[in-house]
């Protein structure tokens, strides 16, 4: 063996033995930065300080770093799409893009799709990111691809076509595969938006039945005001179950009390004590959650504490300042009171921002 091979190699383990050793990752990137100055072409060293930046989230760093190692690689796969979602994050879309194109004319794959994709997303071509997530599914129609293609769809919902699409592609990524709780959310999500209510909770109702412990289909069943007399006697049952198996979870007891009042405490004024006790539950455990405390100021106001509701609305906007419905109800608060100065300036604030989303989707849409 060469004498310049056996000092790379000593070079080598006492580099590697510092990096195994480093106790923070600065030291990792000084030990990193040490090697790859000293041996520029050194592959491994230059991925690893590429990925190094990237988990830091030091975006233009990373891409740097990661360009130098998928030209010594030679076009390794791993590296080129890191590299293209380094440049993503970075906001160099046209950077993602093209390292994208040269990829896929290399070899096409589902993957690099889907990450054309996400750039497409971000660059506001919609149309053909949804074509993107298309031909990914349809490379490799995998429960993940499936499930992004039927979720991108449901996002854009606002164009024509795009929300029966969604729903037949969760119907198929349901049969497909069936034990699939996520899949089945998604189409109840999508079922919900297209207004066919009893048939999203049954879906929904499914989702909870295949995975106890996933509390995502929560705040749909929560919501689900709008069914059958049949089908809302299934949701309280799981929505009660869910509060009595996790006390802990803010949703549980939140979207419990919401169901309860949805279908008799807020008319009939049942079970006012039990919907109460859960939402200062759901606060206390959730303390910067607007809804909890705006669904107490309703409860407060129907009771006529009036000086409780206005509390409860005063903190639910002070967390989120663009939940109209809250403003509107301080407008009425605050007129009640004889506090003309301050119900004027609410409602001003509601038309503002009636006038905002005139146009857009709300941001408290529960599809999106």
């Amino acid at each position: 063996m060469h004498r310049w091979t056996h000092t790379l190699v000593g070079v080598m383990l006492v580099l590697s033995c510092a990096l195994a050793f480093a106790q923070s990752e600065a030291q990792r990137e000084q030990a990193l930065i040490a090697l790859v100055e000293r041996e520029p072409n050194n592959l491994h060293a230059t991925g690893e300080l590429g990925k190094l930046y990237f988990h830091a989230k030091k975006w233009q760093a990373s891409a740097h770093w990661l360009t130098k190692a998928y030209a010594l690689s030679n076009g390794d796969a791993t590296l080129g799409c890191d590299l293209a979602l380094a440049w993503m994050e970075a906001g160099a879309l046209d950077q993602a893009k093209a390292q994208l194109v040269a990829m896929q004319a290399r070899q096409e794959s589902a993957k690099l799709h889907g990450l054309m994709a996400e750039v497409d997303d971000r660059s506001g071509a919609y149309r053909e990111a949804a074509e993107e997530y298309h031909r990914a599914a349809e490379m490799e129609p995998t429960e993940e691809h499936i499930f992004d293609l039927a979720t991108y769809l449901v996002q854009h919902k606002q164009y024509v076509g795009a929300l029966d699409d969604a729903i037949k592609f969760y119907r198929y990524g349901v049969q497909q595969f069936p034990l699939s709780a996520r899949m089945r959310v998604g189409l109840g999500v999508a079922l919900y938006a297209a207004s066919e209510y009893d048939e999203a909770v049954q879906v929904l109702c499914e989702a909870v039945d295949l995975n106890p412990k996933d509390t995502r289909p929560l705040q749909f069943l929560g919501r689900a005001g709008r069914v059958s007399p049949a089908l809302a006697q299934d949701v309280d049952t799981r929505l009660k179950n869910f509060a009595e198996r996790y006390p802990d979870n803010a949703a549980a007891n939140y979207f419990y009390a919401l169901a309860l009042w949805e279908r008799g405490g807020g008319i009939q004024g049942r079970g006012v004590a039990l919907i109460e006790r859960l939402l200062k539950r759901a606060e206390a455990l959730n303390p910067q959650w607007y809804e909890p405390h705006y669904q107490l100021g309703v409860v407060y106001e129907s009771e006529q504490r009036n000086a409780e509701a206005l509390k409860e609305m005063k903190r639910a906007v002070a967390i989120d300042p663009e939940f109209s419905p809250a403003h509107y109800q301080l407008a009425r608060l605050y007129q009640r009171a004889g506090m003309q100065a301050q119900a004027q300036a609410e409602a001003a604030t509601v038309q503002r921002l009636m006038a905002k989303e005139e146009g857009k989707t709300s941001q408290h849409d529960v599809t999106k």
